[in-house]
């Protein structure tokens, strides 16, 4: 049920943020201020950098798709693309 009334487009602030809210966003903003495309990953390599289950890694996901936090981009990958953290004050990638 918990899960249920996050996955509501409610605004998400860094307090809500999980453990694994925070492995995911860390992943995905790597290399952000080098020369490298950076922001997509596969379900699966989220799964294999943070080190949490896939379970885990799904359901987060989809709360943070949920806030708008990351955008699905395809689907039979489950790639996401990063578009805000809320622990940036609300800035996101243009």
């Amino acid at each position: 049920m918990a899960l249920a009334q996050q996955t509501s487009t409610e605004i998400m602030d860094a307090g809500d943020l999980t453990k694994t809210d925070r492995a995911i966003l860390d992943c995905l903003k790597q290399g952000r201020n080098g020369d490298k495309p950076w922001g997509i990953a596969t379900k699966g390599r989220l799964v294999d950098e943070t080190g949490f289950s896939r379970n885990s890694v799904y359901q987060r996901l989809e709360v943070l798709k949920a806030s708008n936090h990351v955008e699905l981009i395809h689907e039979p990958t489950r790639e996401f693309a990063f578009i805000s953290d809320p622990r940036d004050d609300g800035h996101s990638v243009e």
